[in-house]
């Protein structure tokens, strides 16, 4: 099956989120200081965040319309 381009979006979003989290590791390491480690950390962080939200489980969830009920017959 061909993933549709809202899926083929949402995975690139999430792999820019690693990328991001991958580049915040790095910073301290070619300008070290107290400031950028406060930075890459706290910039690590909220995209940890965002990351957990937005593509953690987005593949396992199913739509929420499906959970109708309908009403028996003689009620």
């Amino acid at each position: 099956m061909i993933p549709s381009r809202g899926e083929l979006l949402r995975r690139r979003r999430c792999r820019l989120l690693v990328f991001g989290m991958i580049l915040g590791a790095l910073l301290p390491v070619f300008q070290w200081s107290w400031v950028t480690l406060g930075i890459g950390l706290a910039g690590i962080a909220a995209l940890a965040v965002v990351y957990r939200r937005e593509c953690r489980h987005a593949g396992t969830q199913e739509p929420a319309q499906n959970d109708t009920h309908t009403r028996a017959s003689g009620d």
